[in-house]
């Protein structure tokens, strides 16, 4: 069989050939430039009108800093061969500019460079927020191989431009890129592997047969370094706890061993489309998704190596910022994020949701603490906010308080004096670096080694740095504090150039919120649709609403469009994002909601003629869109659900009587049947044939509206929150009647502690052992106001746990209701009692068991 093959001669080297980029005329002629002029040129043109265009009076004495940078910029990108990337990123950006697609400020080192700022692939001024081009593009690293006369370039060193784009609108910019380069691009593979905590905690179940509760505690075992889940290996050195267990099990450490890193099944990359220089199918093996998109057959790194990747993320929050700018008749460019009144607001902050980068709870938390002042504070709360990072918080914030900073060695106070003394960014070790002598490249050298943890090339660095401090004359003590900043801040620095244009964004949405609250939170509420949980992100956007004086006004066939609508100082809810209510419903339903109502015969009959099925028609009545014709929404469900049954012929009877019997569908029926009343074609409406059918299919639903209508008030809480995400009829409070019972808002503030009653929903709740080994459970618990987590643990003198357990209690599941007794005390809420609500309320008949 070996005969049957032939040696492969691979046409090209390993290495990427950029695609062929055209670009229109018009945009030659805009620039004044020949249709015979080069890439290069083109560029160079278009990047000189743009600084023409942007001199300000402000910037006059910087002309010759600006010019400079471009210049040398320019030159790199020629050099290197990366002109046709920065193009194509111009091209895809262009796009979107042109047909209002809104786009980011900048992601990742690529605001470093004031070459894509001028062509706005960014948006953020490199020079007047000090971003280093060398973090984005590093002459030493990149590399190039002529082959045949054609240039090759190594993708792993090639420069890197991710893209946000309006969440809503990011297909646009795929199908562009799909469409031009047909036959060339094709979306990436993925590769999912087996992590260390699944490989344990399947080994635990499987190979010694521990209960979950077991599993989950070993599992839980494995700590996290700087936010990433350490090795089987790296967890044995790093957890005593850990290394005993294993001493204890070695079969399932073994065998968990073995299994751990192996790929467990494939994907697709979320963001992530490449494009070749050569049609896809000649230089990679591919396969079709189920919706028929390309997806190359290598994964990230494969592809990195023959073609240009590029990642066009879709973010929400551009999509909201550019929908309240386009309701206001702004641009969300133009907001100046040093406003004053976005750091009035972060002052007290106690409404996070829908801040760019802040709503998180570990961001919301840094951002009070530290309160930023300006631009560059909520730059640091940003580069704060993560693993590493976080254990520099009080510090930090403290800095910022007394205006003092913590200073690391004077010689280099200049560089870290406004972190605090801290060195948050890679962009102050290159300056460091720099400042003894080193080029920014050589900086940037120094930056990546260190960071990758090249072990190999780091003692060679020391030396670097020890003979250049000789070289400089400086005392031997600076060569060590930076090589000590250096190792240190590997595992928590971040990249300035991404922080800064992050902070942008999030300064905006802070602006947008607080100036305009009613305009920002309707777009907030259309983008909840395109969220995993659409309720969800509604139920969390209504609780803020009233803190801005605004109402969440319930749907209403009447007043309700098919989105969500201003209506006066309040909002009102959108009949689309009604559950149940489907895309292919709407058409239907807005055939529906333009007739003239006179009795709930009306609506039936309409709503059949529509099309509207009986569970959109049920769940536009439990949800109160009905409320102004009827006073019982269970009842009103129960007659629709019975009209439902009747034969067309049966119906149209029951009607005809219907003006006798106050509309009333139940009393028609049974009248009917009692009389035996005659229907207009002279046969009896009912036989008792056709009654007992529909008699027994009547009695499921007359069964749940008997088991709802116990609890009138709870079933409208409960449809409500099911069905639209929030209650507005009632609150839990006002359901249970129980006086005792506080909102959790009102726990939260409360500045005395005390014995308190709550009663809430759960979100979620997890049952483990603390490393004390004493076993706890956790319950996120929310009710209209707010959210708290509420613990639950087994103390030395007191197991409210086991207690608990032991009397039968169970962990509550999500959605579940429950009162708990306890006291407020930091972040948590300590459980002492608990009970869950048992009464249950039946929307469907798949529920009566």
């Amino acid at each position: 069989m070996i005969d049957m093959f032939s040696n492969y001669e691979q046409p090209f080297p390993a290495g990427v050939k950029l695609p062929h980029i055209k670009i229109e005329g018009k945009y030659y002629q805009e620039l004044g430039l020949p249709k015979g002029a080069s890439n290069f040129q083109f560029l160079e043109a278009k990047c000189k009108q743009s600084l023409d265009r942007y001199w300000s009076p402000k910037l006059a004495n910087d002309k010759e800093t600006y010019s400079k940078r471009l210049n040398d910029e320019l030159n790199i990108l020629d050099d290197l061969g990366f002109t046709d990337y920065v193009l194509l990123n111009w091209d895809i950006l262009n796009y979107c500019h042109e047909r209002k697609i809104p786009t980011g400020f900048g992601r990742g080192s690529a605001a470093g460079s004031l070459v894509l700022f001028l062509l706005a692939v960014t948006r953020v001024d490199p020079i007047k927020h000090d971003l280093f081009f060398e973090r984005f593009v590093s002459k030493s690293r990149a590399r190039k191989i002529e082959h045949n006369g054609d240039t090759f370039l190594d993708g792993s060193l090639l420069c890197d431009v991710d893209n946000d784009i309006a969440y809503d609108r990011r297909q646009e910019v795929i199908d562009y890129i799909e469409q031009k380069f047909a036959g060339y691009t094709c979306k990436i593979l993925t590769l999912n592997t087996l992590s260390s905590k699944l490989c344990l905690k399947e080994c635990c179940k499987l190979v010694e047969e521990l209960p979950e509760e077991k599993a989950n505690q070993v599992s839980g075992m494995i700590p996290k370094k700087f936010g990433k889940v350490l090795s089987i290996t790296d967890a044995l050195e790093e957890s005593q706890e850990f290394e005993q267990f294993a001493t204890e099990e070695p079969k399932i450490i073994s065998i968990a061993r073995k299994l751990e890193g192996l790929n467990k099944n494939t994907g697709v990359h979320p963001s992530g489309i490449a494009i070749s220089y050569y049609p896809v199918s000649d230089i990679m093996p591919l396969q079709s998704t189920g919706d028929g998109h390309i997806v190359s057959g290598y994964d990230m790194n494969g592809v990195s190596e023959l073609m240009v990747k590029f990642d066009i993320l879709g973010l929400r929050t551009l999509s909201v910022a550019d929908k309240t700018c386009q309701r206001l008749g702004i641009s969300m460019y133009d907001i100046d994020p040093n406003d004053p009144l976005i750091y009035t607001a972060l002052e007290q902050l106690d409404n996070p949701k829908g801040l760019f980068q802040i709503e998180a709870d570990t961001n919301f938390r840094v951002c009070q603490k530290v309160s930023p002042k300006n631009i560059q504070q909520l730059s640091d709360v940003i580069a704060l906010a993560r693993p590493g990072a976080l254990s520099f918080v009080d510090r930090y914030a403290e800095n910022v308080r007394t205006g003092r900073a913590d200073v690391v060695h004077e010689f280099f106070a200049d560089i870290l004096n406004y972190t605090g003394g801290i060195p948050l960014y890679q962009e102050q070790l290159m300056k460091m670096a720099n400042k003894i002598g080193f080029t920014l490249d050589e900086s940037e050298q120094l930056r990546r080694i260190v960071g990758k943890k090249k072990v190999k090339e780091m003692s060679s660095w020391e030396a670097k740095i020890k003979e250049k401090i000789e070289a400089q004359g400086l005392g031997s003590e600076v060569g060590e504090v930076l090589w000590r900043v250096a190792e240190d801040s590997a595992n928590y620095s971040f990249n300035l150039s991404h922080s800064v244009s992050y902070a942008i964004l999030s300064a905006i949405t802070v602006h947008l919120k607080f100036k305009y609250p009613q305009e920002f939170f309707l777009s907030l509420l259309e983008m909840a649709l395109f969220e995993p949980e659409p309720l969800r992100e509604i139920n969390l956007i209504e609780k803020e609403l009233g803190q801005f004086g605004i109402k969440l006004l319930p749907p209403d066939l009447a007043k309700s469009k098919i989105g969500f609508s201003i209506e006066g100082k309040n909002i009102r809810y959108g009949l689309n994002a009604i559950k149940g209510i489907s895309e292919k419903s709407l058409s239907n339903l807005i055939e529906f909601r333009g007739n003239d109502f006179e009795s709930m015969y009306d609506v039936f009959s309409i709503a059949k003629d529509c099309e509207l099925n009986i569970g959109i028609l049920s769940a536009l009545i439990q949800a109160g869109a009905l409320d102004s014709m009827t006073d019982c929404r269970s009842k009103t469900v129960l007659h629709a659900c019975a009209f439902n049954l009747l034969t067309d012929r049966v119906k149209r009877n029951i009607i005809r009587l219907g003006e006798k019997h106050d509309f009333d569908v139940l009393n028609s029926i049974f009248k009917c049947v009692r009389e035996k009343l005659v229907g207009d074609d002279g046969r009896p409406v009912f036989t008792e044939g056709t009654f007992n059918t529909f008699k027994k299919k009547y009695e499921r639903y007359k069964e749940i509206y008997d088991l709802n209508k116990r609890h009138e008030k709870f079933a409208n809480w409960y449809f409500e929150r099911k069905i639209l995400g929030y209650s507005y009829s009632h609150k839990l409070n006002d359901v249970f009647l129980d006086k005792n019972f506080i909102n959790i808002r009102d726990l939260i503030q409360e500045e005395q502690g005390g014995t308190r009653h709550l009663v809430g929903v759960v979100d979620d709740a997890v049952i483990g052992i603390s490393r004390a080994g004493n076993r706890y459970m956790r319950i996120f618990l929310s009710d209209e106001t707010g959210t708290v987590v509420g613990i639950m643990s087994d103390g030395r003198n007191r197991p409210a746990l086991t207690s608990y357990l032991d009397k039968g209690g169970e962990k509550p599941k999500k959605d579940n209701i429950i009162t708990v007794v306890g006291s407020f005390s930091g972040d948590a809420f300590f459980i002492n009692s608990l009970k869950v609500i048992d009464e249950q309320i039946y929307m469907k008949l798949s529920e009566l068991k």
